[in-house]
């Protein structure tokens, strides 16, 4: 399972929060210390052992299932009272990267589980290949044509494919099994999760009846450790 993924959300650990450490403690997982000190270190872990730490009242955290999607989850919830703050649940997106048949790269794209599919080009750092012409005393508008012919010819495409949202890691190793020959790079499969709030001080009662769903894997209290 990923750790929460702070970059996006609003309990960000960056050079201008030292005095903050922001933790998960995943209820029901057993997380050994060992591991907690590969994510807090050591100052942090031993803050824990130390009782020097509180949670963020009134708002959990609640991972889900990995074939989820947002409308899902927010009906679901919805249905249920459940207010949900913020939601993180991305479908899985793959680069290819190797240079299979188009025709290949075309079939893959109208599979009925991918989602969309899309084309960037890859930039090159031109300033090795200015500086190759220019020791060659090119000028002017030669300059400029060589120029752009070898920034173009350098310049790479890269296919990105992304699936739906019923489709896991599992189902896409099946998906891709029949794509044989197309080598891919797997970018985005973050574990699916939501924020949730509630009244301070009902957390722990919330989270064991949200864990009830057949959809949620587990909740996460949200831990802060102080000086």
């Amino acid at each position: 399972m990923r750790p929460y993924d702070f970059q996006k959300h609003s309990f960000l650990l960056s050079s201008f929060m030292k005095r903050l450490i922001l933790l998960l403690l995943l209820l029901g997982f057993g997380v050994h210390f060992k591991i907690l000190a590969q994510v807090i270190g050591d100052e942090g872990l031993q803050r824990i052992q130390d009782g020097q730490v509180s949670f963020l009242e009134g708002e959990f955290i609640v991972f889900l299932n990995d074939t989820v999607s947002p409308d899902f989850i927010e009906r679901k919830f919805s249905e249920l009272d459940y207010n949900i703050s913020f939601s993180d649940i991305n479908p899985i997106l793959i680069s290819i990267v190797n240079s299979p048949d188009d025709s290949v790269l075309t079939n893959l794209g109208k599979h009925p589980n991918v989602n969309r599919s899309y084309i960037e080009s890859i930039p090159v750092d031109s300033s090795y290949f200015r500086e190759l012409l220019e020791e060659q005393g090119l000028l002017g508008a030669a300059f400029e044509q060589a120029f752009s012919r070898l920034v173009e010819s350098q310049t790479k495409e890269e296919y990105f494919f992304e699936f739906d949202y019923s489709v896991n890691e599992s189902r896409l190793k099946e998906i891709m099994g029949s794509f044989r020959s197309v080598a891919y790079q797997l970018l985005q499969n973050y574990t699916r999760s939501v924020n949730v709030t509630c009244t301070p001080g009902k957390e722990q009662e919330l989270m064991e009846e949200i864990e009830q769903l057949p959809y949620v894997e587990n909740t996460a209290l949200i831990g802060v450790l102080g000086d």
